[in-house]
């Protein structure tokens, strides 16, 4: 059994969720979309008003919503700004791009695709701070009050503002070091984390902390792990890590741990009483100290909590081209921690994903647009093909004499037998019918190979505290010497069917578990392939 809390699906985009965002005063949300397109609606309690959606022309890179606006960055040369009823207001040019943004007053402070640093306001010109002040690859920034912090490829750390750079951070070290992490607390401290080599003696490199109150430095202490995320909180910063733990950073500089998540963290924060982190397929909470998760169909790398409102907004994707989009879910801080069975925390969104009954009108009607209205993209043209080949063939067939000319009745493709046997039953061809009917024969041959159907490696893992363990089959490997693989089917050791996707997460008890992938191309051949995946008890009691 596991604490979760109510969540339910706010949307179901049409393309994978790349980037979300919130507006902190005003209950609107927006999202991007990879087919490029924005959507842009007003959050309510059961789902999103959409109000407007628009594409852009390059790929987004990143969102926000500031002031008046919704300012969006792309991956190629651009930072634009629309009112809130999507309409376009104006679009800066900015070389190589949006990497990052922080609002700082009536300004943004931008990171580019080229590692310069960037003041950008509505309407006015931008200010290039990197050729102002000197700077090098700017790799980090974090923003608080009127200070910009910044981390440099060259390990280097300097506080600057609109008048000039105002701190440095001493160097460390003889051997050259990196900055891999940087935050600030509410009250403005900075802390970050960095890799010196040749620090400890005996190993080649080491992880250290480091807390700097009003320039001066106030805390360092050696970690084993690395910062991923942070966010400021009420009592100084949460911080998220790679080996899956998540801190509380107070301004005095302790810290304490307050959630093991068992991956790596893509983002956290406080909202209201909680602290909130998501790694894996996983959102984690802490709420008056109880530990409390959701689980969501991809990986929720996107994560925002409505600063007035006890909700928090998730989206993310689980890198397989092949899935569907997963929704955008939106979990209620309000309502109570419940108890439930690990198994039951894919509910809310496997149970919206089922198909909509057809009726025996819709199913059999006549004509071939109504058909093709209930196929995917993908599916019709499959169609189209099909239907072209069948009327190749059948006009090659008559021109030999030896068939009637198709009617709207026609059904299958003719395999090479109908052809040989045409072949056989013609007294006499033209060189050109020859030539025509043996490409048709040797293109039915080379139709024929089967796909090769590839399960993976087998897997060995260890049980979580609950004697569970999340596993990934993944199919992609598996291929068709045409491409023309159409169905993917994963089987369980009783040749139940699990899923009809490439990928299948599963969550399996202790033991050994063995399963099939079965591949079949658009010609109906098909191939298996097998693997054992072993649970073994991560239990240390």
């Amino acid at each position: 059994m596991v604490l979760t809390r109510h969540v339910h699906a706010l949307v179901r985009p049409e393309s994978k969720v790349k980037h979300l965002c919130l507006h902190a005063e005003e209950d609107l949300v927006a999202w991007a979309e990879s087919n490029q397109t924005i959507s842009l609606g007003r959050l309510q309690e059961t789902g999103i008003a959409v109000m407007s959606q628009f594409s852009v022309p390059h790929r987004v890179s990143f969102m926000l919503f500031h002031r008046v606006h919704l300012v969006v960055g792309d991956e190629i040369g651009s930072i634009s700004f629309y009112d809130h009823e999507g309409n376009l207001l104006e679009s800066q040019e900015l070389d190589g791009g949006v990497q990052s943004c922080e609002p700082i007053g009536l300004k943004l402070a931008v990171i580019s695709g080229m590692g310069s640093a960037h003041l950008v306001q509505f309407e006015r010109p931008a200010q290039n701070l990197s050729e102002h002040f000197g700077l090098g690859d700017v790799l980090q920034m974090v923003v608080s009050k009127d200070t910009i912090y910044v981390a440099q490829q060259d390990g280097s750390v300097l506080a600057m503002n609109e008048s000039g750079v105002h701190w440095r951070r001493p160097a460390r070290g003889h051997h050259g070091e990196r900055i891999t992490g940087i935050g600030v607390t509410r009250k403005g401290s900075l802390f970050l984390t960095r890799e010196g080599h040749a620090l400890v003696a005996g190993e080649e490199e080491a992880i250290e902390f480091e807390m700097w109150v009003n320039g001066s430095l106030s805390v360092r202490k050696d970690l084993r792990t690395r910062l991923l995320t942070s966010s400021p909180s009420n009592l100084g910063a949460v911080l998220g890590f790679d080996d899956g733990t998540v801190h509380l950073l107070r301004e005095d500089g302790e810290m304490e741990e307050v959630l093991s998540t068992g991956y790596p963290v893509f983002s956290c924060f406080e909202h209201q009483s909680s602290v909130v982190a998501s790694s894996w397929f996983y959102i984690h909470g802490l709420s008056d100290e109880r530990a409390w998760k959701v689980e969501h169909q991809g990986m929720p790398s996107m994560l925002c909590g409505h600063p007035k409102q006890g909700v928090v907004l998730f989206a993310g994707d689980d890198q397989n081209d092949y899935t569907e989009p997963e929704p955008i879910g939106c979990i209620d801080l309000k309502g109570e921690v419940v108890e439930t069975d690990t198994a039951e925390l894919t509910g809310w969104f496997q149970n919206a994903n089922q198909g909509v009954a057809l009726t025996a009108e819709q199913l059999y009607s006549e004509g071939d647009n109504d058909v093709l209205m209930h196929l995917t993209e993908d599916e019709r043209a499959s169609y189209g093909e099909d239907v072209a080949t069948d009327q190749q063939t059948n006009s090659l067939l008559a021109a030999m004499g030896t068939v009637e000319p198709p009617s709207q009745s026609t059904g299958a493709m003719l395999d090479e037998e109908d052809l040989m046997g045409a072949l056989n039953s013609t007294e006499e061809l033209s060189v050109e019918e020859t030539g025509l009917l043996l490409d048709a024969l040797s293109a039915a041959v080379d139709e024929v190979h089967p796909p090769r159907a590839i399960a993976g490696d087998d897997q060995r893992h260890q049980s979580e505290d609950d004697g569970t363990c999340l596993v990934l089959l993944d199919g992609r490997g598996s291929y068709d010497p045409q491409g023309q693989i159409v169905q993917w089917s994963w089987l369980d050791g009783r040749g139940q069917e699990l899923s009809n996707t490439p990928q299948l997460k599963l969550r399996l008890p202790v033991g050994r578990h063995a399963f099939e992938l079965r591949v079949v191309d658009r010609q109906g051949s098909w191939t298996t392939d097998s693997l054992v995946v072993h649970v073994e008890d991560g239990s240390t009691s």
